[in-house]
């Protein structure tokens, strides 16, 4: 007991030593001033959250900005000593102003504070004090995605679309600054089913519950190792009323949906529930030519046109349930569970051809598949708040479980309509996981602005893929005949055990410090049925992180910050399985894959004024060492293989920039940019490639009179490199509608997406020394969709309670 306690404060030492020590010394002899108090509704009693503060100077300009949180209470350290003013409001309420004066004392109270409604406020033509688009906060940027009038009636996708930094192409597939291994949480919480395929969890996510998304750049020492890229955690909406709600549903021609949501708020309880049901087509044209050399000579051609056209039914549920019997306790309980059906039905043509141009092989796929899944993720947590302002003990379990299957019975028939060949590949995953962490806040001042943070967590994780395989030999397709060498049951076990500490400071002269550090241990064990193949594999992932900020004034700040993040490979990566589907173009797993590391340094520059200004530019540059990457290799045959690989490094340089301003009153514009170079190499395949990418999206909308919107949207991403090729530019864009009905508490909007094109569509180049393969794809987007959004109860706030972050696992689920 005694040599862990001397190693518990050995770290604590070491962490605070590597994290600039003597400013301890200095924060402690430079007195430390702070404002506290709460918010209440005059007629309720019941706190008010995200309430706007405003400090304001003698001279009535705004020094510092914040909000109350989900209890009514405020807090702010950006003050010295003299004369301000307090300035209060939140729509629906009267504003009010109080003076007050920071002598010698440490903490200003302002004990409990009442505001009245103002019957009238819902007639006024100018609000003051309600969030911008965009937000910067150390490390982050935040949307607001309630604020925008085009994701009523759309998807989580349709949402992320529209933050910073991101990019979400046709398909649904999210990457950050051109990284697509980052992790999605859901109220800070992780998810069974965005881990299995971000794509797919994101159609069954409802634009309409989301509040905001939080885009981390740079995520601290208290997140998992894992996501390259970064963290995204999207924050949904939660009621604060005694019962508040609301119905949506949505009509178009490529989706339908349903999406009711309750809260009930009773003293120490509070219960939410939201569920979904939705069903969309997704349909896609590939055109693929493929090239084969052999000694700098042409040895083949196949040339394919596929076809996909599948509908896409799911639903998911979600209840959330919060008990707090005192104002230092708070247990919570959430149960949220899905199912769907995901398939990938496609009609192939296909034709061969000789290094002369002569047809030698011609034939016809037809793919029928079936992709059921179902899970179930359950959480418990307990947060215990302690006398001294700050001190916090957070304890959380999960199990989540899940069952995805993937079943084709693909069957060939040549160009008279007679059938040669069938094959049928049955595979059927299941997933289970435990996980434990706990974390605790120990404030170093009596102010609360320095703090030091600790935690351990583990995370057991058990998959099985069952899989067999079936196909007709001598030219009998009637007959199938078991394939034993392509059948097989793959066991796969992942054990994560986690340390982390990280130190927090806040010093009067806007210089704020967090820095720490996290030590993960993974620890694999897989095991192949039939052929008796077994594996162990251990690794060890130290992971530091630091993010220095500077308040330069009310307006502006600067940010800069390091971290480390980790990639491991998924069973979707690993899986042996061989996908033939598609003759020509294969697909499997890489039991043998190990994690990627990434080192990333940032420099950011924000400004945001009352004025309804946002600007933050960020340089970014960050290196991957044993990069997973998808490798294609092309037989005599010409037919392809796919697999992921660890045969790769590249580096990514360059500059995001983010916008939001008001033209006029009622005319609000945003915008990203990003321009970043691309460095691949790998010496095992002695490949490199190097590339510029760039790209900007735009999004304005109008608030006419009588309650109507408008608003329009666009995305343009040029070309970007590969490691084997390059794909080519795209081009996204929607226009959208809302009238809103206060006296009903209706919102109908119209939302239209790329109306004067059918399909947006996007080529694929992928080339190496013995072919050279090109993929076009036309995704089917031209839409329209009506929705109609029935609130009652009143205005949904911020669920931002605790939660499990199992942000560990690389996405690699392939998604139709």
């Amino acid at each position: 007991m005694k040599n862990k306690i001397k190693y518990n404060l050995c770290l604590i030492f070491y962490l605070l030593a590597i994290s600039g020590g003597p400013g301890i010394l200095k924060a402690q002899t430079v007195p430390a001033y702070q404002i506290k108090g709460l918010i209440i509704d005059s007629v309720s009693r019941k706190p008010i959250e995200f309430a706007t503060i405003s400090i304001l100077d003698s001279e009535k300009k705004v020094v510092a900005l914040t909000y109350s949180d989900e209890n009514g209470v405020f807090k702010s350290s950006d003050v010295t000593v003299g004369t301000f003013f307090l300035n209060l409001s939140f729509v629906g309420y009267a504003q009010k102003t109080l003076p007050f004066q920071i002598k010698s004392q440490s903490t200003f109270e302002f004990g409990t504070i009442v505001l009245k409604p103002d019957a009238t406020e819902l007639s006024a033509v100018t609000i003051t004090g309600t969030r911008q688009l965009i937000e910067q906060q150390p490390g982050m940027l935040i949307y607001n995605a309630e604020k925008d009038i085009s994701n009523q009636g759309g998807t989580a996708a349709d949402v992320l679309r529209k933050a910073p930094i991101l990019n979400v192409d046709a398909a649904g597939n999210v990457t950050m600054r051109g990284n697509s291994n980052l992790r999605i949480l859901i109220n800070g919480k992780y998810s069974g089913q965005m881990a299995r395929s971000p794509a797919d969890a994101l159609n069954m996510m409802p634009a309409g519950s989301i509040k905001s998304v939080e885009v981390i750049t740079s995520p601290s020492a208290r997140y998992d190792a894992e996501g390259a890229a970064g963290v995204i955690n999207i924050i949904t909406k939660k009621g604060n009323q005694n019962t508040s709600g609301t119905i949506e549903t949505v009509i178009g021609n490529l989706e339908q949906a349903i999406n009711p949501r309750i809260a009930i708020n009773r003293d120490k309880w509070n219960i939410s529930s939201t569920l979904h049901m939705h069903r969309f087509r997704n349909k896609e044209l590939l055109g693929m030519d493929r090239t084969t050399t052999e000694n700098g000579q042409q040895s083949g051609r196949i040339i394919q046109d596929i076809v996909k056209d599948n509908a896409k039914p799911h639903g998911s549920g979600d209840l959330q349930i919060e008990y707090a019997p005192d104002s230092a306790n708070l247990f919570n309980f959430s149960l949220n569970g899905w199912l769907g059906n995901w398939p990938q039905n496609s009609e192939q043509h296909n034709r061969r051809f000789s290094p002369g141009g002569q047809l030698v092989e011609e034939y016809y796929q037809s793919v029928k598949t079936k992709a059921p899944n179902t899970g179930v993720d359950l959480n418990l947590g307990y947060t215990r708040k302690f006398k001294k302002p700050g001190e916090e003990l957070y304890l959380m379990a999960q199990h989540n479980r899940a069952r995805d299957n993937y079943d084709y019975n693909a069957s060939q028939r040549d160009n008279e309509d007679i059938l040669v060949y069938r094959e049928k590949n049955d595979n059927k995953t299941t997933n289970r996981e435990w996980t434990f962490q706990g974390d605790y806040i120990l404030p170093l001042s009596a102010s609360g602005k320095h703090a030091l943070e600790s935690g351990a967590k583990a995370i057991l994780r058990n998959v099985s893929s069952l899989y067999d395989v079936a196909a007709s030999e001598n030219g009998q397709p009637d007959v199938l005949v078991p394939i034993g060498s392509r059948s097989d049951e793959f066991d796969y076990r992942q054990d994560v055990l986690a340390a982390y500490s990280q130190v927090k400071f806040k010093w009067n002269s806007g210089w704020a410090l967090h820095a720490g550090a996290r030590m993960e241990g993974t620890f694999l064990e897989g095991n192949q049925r039939d052929i008796g193949l077994n594996f162990k594999n251990e690794f060890w992932n130290f992971v530091p992180s630091a993010t220095l900020f500077k308040k330069l004034d009310a307006n502006n700040n600067l940010t800069l910050s390091y971290t480390k993040r980790i990639s491991r490979p998924s069973i979707w990566d690993l899986n042996p399985n061989r996908d033939s589907q598609d003759p020509k173009n294969i697909v499997t797993g890489n039991p043998e894959l190990r994690p990627e590391e990434v080192n990333q340094v940032e420099f950011t520059y924000a400004l945001q004024t009352n004025s309804d200004l946002f600007v933050n530019m960020s340089v970014f540059g960050r290196k991957t060492d044993n990069s997973i990457e998808s490798i294609i290799t092309v037989d005599s045959a010409g037919v392809a293989t796919t697999t992921k690989q660890n045969l790769a490094s590249n580096g990514q340089y360059g500059v995001n920039f983010s916008t939001s301003f008001t033209v006029l009153p009622g005319w609000k514009v945003n915008s990203n940019a990003n321009v970043r170079y691309a460095k691949y190499k790998s010496g095992a395949l002695n490949i490199s490639n190097n590339g510029t990418a760039w790209g900007i999206n735009i999004n304005s909308s109008w608030k006419l009179p009588n309650n109507y919107s408008v608003q329009v949207y666009g995305d343009y991403d040029a070309r970007s490199v590969t490691l084997q090729g390059y794909e080519t530019y795209w081009f996204y864009y929607s226009f959208s509608a809302k009238k809103e009905i206060p006296s009903k508490k209706l919102t109908i909007s119209l939302t239209t997406v790329s109306p004067f094109s059918n399909y947006i569509s996007r080529k694929e180049i992928v080339r190496s020394a013995d072919f050279t393969s090109s993929l076009r794809t036309q995704y089917l987007m031209r839409s329209v969709r009506l929705s109609l959004n029935w609130e009652f109860g009143g205005l949904f706030n911020e669920n931002n309670r605790r939660k499990i972050n199992n942000d560990d696992l690389k996405n690699a689920k392939p998604t139709g």
